[in-house]
């Protein structure tokens, strides 16, 4: 399901087979709101809402050039856990995960 506000968008998949993990994808900040902080709010937003809909954990990607996504994941507790590199585009991607008990949310994540 796609969330947006103002700033972007982000979307929230059930993994299929494991009803308590969810995909995080297509996490979207517009170019002309980049660099103002949007993108930290909107993955506390994010993280609140994978919380609200009862999920213990989450997985996404990332381009490992997405330096700032990049940035945002380690601040925010998610570690990464592999990586493989993209067969249609060349690119590596880093696969992240993240454990909500791990987390205080809404206590300054």
């Amino acid at each position: 399901m796609r969330y947006s506000n103002m700033h972007g968008f982000y979307e929230l998949n059930p993994m299929p087979g494991c009803n308590q993990l969810v995909v995080s994808n297509h996490a979207f900040i517009y170019p002309a709101h980049r660099g103002k902080g949007h993108g930290n709010r909107q993955h506390k937003e994010r993280l609140l809402k994978i919380s609200e809909l009862g999920y213990d954990a989450a997985i996404c990607t990332v381009n490992a050039c997405n330096a700032a996504e990049m940035h945002i994941l380690n601040t925010h507790g998610w570690r990464r856990v592999g990586q493989f590199v993209n067969k249609e585009t060349g690119n590596t991607i880093c696969i992240f995960m993240v454990a909500l008990a791990e987390l205080m949310l809404g206590d300054g994540q």
